[in-house]
């Protein structure tokens, strides 16, 4: 049996198991000769593969659910399994000669029921991904994040100070491993051309939060994380595989990163995944043994925790309430209103996404759902052509079960073929929604978006599903029709109950198709309501350069503004060039900071906190941009390290914490030890930093030769397109330091577009939905239009008998689509709202009842719907009376 194909011996499995034992070697054998013998044919393998699996669903699987009759003598059971078998085998090949025979109508109902169940398996792969597959850790279900939470201010998720947690791992009772977490980036050098590498810095029990294990070498250990120990670095997979060649002996190696030797210890395995998925290196974080004692007031950290066997969420969550409140006790002024919030991992990366996900497999159901009405309607039309048939079949015999049963088989094997395409769009839709989601979105799963088992076997439930749906309006139509009635008429009698049963279709295809336009132009209004709000800077003609200078190399705080004033020089030099200006954060690139402030003359509030996010820029940084200063001024040459220290705010911060006064004059300073009181100098217009459509928090600027960061970023405001000078701006990188890597370059406008690059992606695929279903209603309405004016061609012919004119007859089929589009108009508009109101928290500037949507989509279904009625109306003006006359 070891040379037995694999999916043989799962089709062994439909017989009982003492049918195997006596038989199951001899019939193992025996297919693998035929097999064998079956590849010198042209499809020989393929007819012989069709064979086994019908003889184990018909002789296999009916042994097995009457095994205990037959055993006692009662073979009934089985003969019935094997006569229904047998008529569903006769039934299959008689529906393949009958799409053979209208090989047109196939053709169209496969290439619908394609797109819409092609459309729904590469969805369903993003939701089976994403959604449905659980976390690649062990036990999943106890890793958790744990978060500061601040009540006054109704925040769950803020990043953690470096003490707070400390003090969490310390004296939390519920988790057996807590681990933080924070990203930077470093300069590998002396390994060909200088690179810049994204690296994350883990406390030590990181990897045994998440259960991994290395695929080479080994993770940190505890003593690692001491300020002042060796550096060591594990490398990610990727990391390893294209910038190391995938050495094996990598492991004791020596790495130059910041101009310090690292010794590399570990590579992650190629099956870690994590949700920035732009991690080379991975580094010990060092929280003791540094000069300073950890702070309290600086949050950075992004916390990770495995819950002990037997711990329920509950419980971990009261706990660190414990610890919150225990805190807030022994450090008021630091801790005052904070606590902690612990939540699954699994909740913290799926419920972003849910709903988005969930709105796009209901719009591919719709897709479905009106494919299938349409196919629905080509079968009736097919049915009009086969009641004498099926007259004929029941007058010798045949019942109404076995007749529905005929039909419906028709509709599977249709349904069946439609599938098989649908695989084919599906990896098609599969690989454009690759190109369409983000590098950036921080999700889990997208490297398994593809057509695995799962997602197979739910086109394959979708493909029957749809046949079955589809099938039971053609084959109740047919199975209950009046015999003696078709054998009179001969079947040209189109009969009451199918002319409005018709008309109901297409009211229900105009009502579902007006639903899923609904939801796509209302995430079209979200996504302009989103563009159209003001940046507060100048998006375009822009080219940004980040440059981080090594602490290793540049010891002082002169040399880094030495090098900073250099590059700055250097660009603005560079032809075309109008002004260039540096930020320590650029506005929409995710970089943040955020710090307790105390303002002069402000009482603290307990409920109402003192925060600001901190900038570091140049003097010219907002010309550069295009910010605007609103009062006061802008930061000059002469604000050095000996003047007096200023600072610039927004109006947010200037109208939350001075509200019924000027800034200007005031007095401001960050929280912690040391720090030095600021005046306010100027106040600058409102910038989105956290996304178009975020809103506005207090940020406080500070001139860079006042204070320090060795990361800056470039704005270099040209007279053309910015991304021309990038080569340029290079190699004014190199002419300041030849060991800088190449920093990573994009116009401002890049920027601008990534932030909006998810819900981009969702309006395009909804849209691409809306258009695939508004296509697929109008041949549904112009294929069932067509077949009512000719079912009627002798009605028409009375009509312009007794002196009805074509035109008159044009208008009156209109007015009947017209009527119809305007009832499905009215059911689909009323249910898209309904509908957009349970997904209202993905809209934005837009409420679910949006007048300019249901309008425009009104009259673009109400158009599209009377243009598919025109040719058949056009038909009916040209019916001859005579000939309709001598057809009745």
């Amino acid at each position: 049996m070891r040379r037995v194909p694999w999916f043989y011996r799962v089709l062994l499995h439909a017989f009982p198991a003492d049918a195997r034992r006596e038989v199951g070697h001899d019939m193992g054998a025996m297919f693998t000769r035929q097999l064998q013998e079956a590849h010198a044919h042209r499809f020989g393998a393929a007819k012989l593969w069709l064979r086994a699996s019908v003889d184990a669903i018909v002789n296999g699987i009916g042994e097995r659910f009457n095994r205990p009759r037959r055993v006692q003598g009662h073979g009934a059971g089985v003969k019935r399994w094997r006569w229904w078998m047998h008529a569903f085998v006769q039934d299959v090949r008689y529906a393949l000669r009958v799409m053979a025979r209208q090989p047109g109508v196939t053709l169209v109902a496969v290439v619908t029921l394609a797109l819409g169940i092609g459309a729904n398996t590469a969805i369903f792969s993003a939701v089976n991904a994403i959604l449905l597959r659980p976390l690649p850790y062990d036990d999943p279900h106890r890793v958790m994040m744990v978060w500061e939470k601040r009540q006054a201010e109704g925040v769950n998720d803020n990043v953690v100070s470096p003490a707070d947690f400390l003090d969490w791992a310390r004296m939390n009772t519920t988790f057996e491993s807590m681990a933080a977490m924070t990203s930077t980036a470093v300069d590998l050098t002396g390994n060909g051309e200088p690179v810049r590498l994204s690296t994350a810095l883990v406390s030590p029990p990181f990897f045994d939060v998440l259960r991994i294990r290395p695929q080479l070498g080994r993770f940190f250990r505890s003593d690692e994380a001491i300020a002042g120990k060796p550096r060591v670095v594990v490398l990610s997979h990727q990391a390893w595989t294209s910038r190391f060649g995938s050495d094996p002996n990598i492991v004791g190696r020596s790495l130059t990163l910041n101009g310090t030797a690292v010794e590399v210890i570990g590579v992650l395995p190629a099956s870690f995944e994590f949700p920035d998925d732009s991690l080379d290196l991975w580094a010990p974080l060092a929280l003791e043994g540094t000069p300073q004692p950890p702070t309290r007031t600086s949050h950075q950290l992004t916390v990770f925790a495995r819950l002990k066997p037997g711990v329920t969420l509950e419980q971990a969550r009261a706990d660190m309430e414990r610890v919150g409140q225990t805190l807030q006790q022994q450090y008021p002024e630091a801790n005052r209103n904070h606590s902690a919030w612990v939540i699954p991992l699994e909740d913290r990366l799926k419920t972003p996404v849910r709903s988005s996900l969930l709105m796009l497999l209901g719009a591919v159901a719709f897709v479905l759902l009106i494919a299938c009405v349409n196919v629905a309607n080509v079968l009736l039309a097919k049915a009009a052509g086969r009641r004498r048939e099926m007259a004929v079949r029941s007058a010798v015999g045949a019942g109404r079960a076995r007749l529905a049963g005929q039909m419906l088989t028709e509709s599977l094997v249709l349904a069946i073929f439609g599938g098989a395409a649908g695989v084919a769009v599906a990896w098609w839709g599969i690989a454009a929604m690759k190109q369409l989601i983000p590098d950036s979105v921080p999700v889990v799963g997208l490297s398994h978006l593809r057509l695995e088992p799962r997602v197979l076997a739910f086109t394959a439930a979708v493909s029957v599903a749809t046949g079955l749906l589809f099938g039971m309006l053609p084959a109740w139509q047919l199975a209950g029709q009046d015999v003696n009635a078709s054998l009179k008429d001969g079947g040209r009698s189109p009969g009451g109950v199918r002319r409005r049963l018709r008309v109901a279709l297409v009211v229900s295809e105009i009502a579902l198709a007006s639903l899923l336009l609904v939801a796509a132009g209302l995430t079209l209004r979200s996504f302009q309501a989103v563009l159209n709000q003001p940046a507060g800077f100048r998006i375009d003609k822009s080219l940004t350069v980040t440059v981080l200078l090594p602490g290793a190399r540049y010891k002082t705080q002169a040399a880094f503004l030495n090098a900073f004033e250099s590059l700055e020089e250097r660009f603005a030099s560079l032809p075309g060039v109008r002004l260039v200006g540096a930020t320590s954060h650029l506005p929409l690139s995710t970089r943040d900071s955020r710090q307790g402030v105390t303002v002069e003359g402000r009482d603290p509030v307990p409920d109402s906190p003192t925060r600001a996010h901190p900038r570091m820029v140049t003097p010219n940084y907002f010309k550069a941009m295009g910010i605007t200063v609103i009062a006061g001024r802008g930061f000059a040459p002469a604000d050095g390290p000996e003047s007096p220290r200023v600072a610039i705010v927004n109006e947010t911060m200037a109208k939350r914490y001075w509200p019924n006064a000027s800034p200007i004059g005031k007095r401001v300073k960050f929280n912690g030890n040391g720090e030095e009181w600021m005046e306010v100098v100027g106040v600058i217009a409102d910038v989105k930093h956290w996304g178009l459509e975020a809103p506005v928090n207090p940020e406080l600027y500070r001139p860079l030769r006042q204070a320090f960061s060795p990361l800056m970023t470039f704005v270099v405001n040209t007279e053309g397109d910015g991304a021309q000078l990038a080569a340029a701006a290079r190699e004014q990188v190199r002419a300041v330091d030849p060991n800088l890597p190449l920093s990573r370059m994009q116009t401002v406008a890049d920027v601008a577009a990534a932030s909006v690059a998810t819900r981009r992606a969702g309006m395009l695929l909804t849209a691409a939905f809306g258009v695939l279903a508004l296509v697929l209603a109008a041949a549904g309405i112009h294929g069932v239009m067509s077949h009512l004016v000719a079912l009627r061609t002798a009605e028409i012919g009375v009509r312009m008998t007794l002196g009805a004119s074509p035109t008159r007859m044009m208008a009156h089929i209109l007015q009947e689509g017209a009527v119809q589009a305007t009832i499905g108009l009215a059911i689909g508009l009323t249910g898209g709202v309904l509908l957009m109101h349970a997904f209202r928290t993905i809209l934005f500037g837009v409420e679910p009842a949006d007048p300019f949507t249901l309008i425009a989509v009104a009259a673009g279904l109400f158009i599209t719907a009377l243009a598919a009625c025109a040719i058949p109306a056009r038909r009916a003006m040209r019916v001859d009376p005579v000939t309709a006359l001598r057809a009745m």
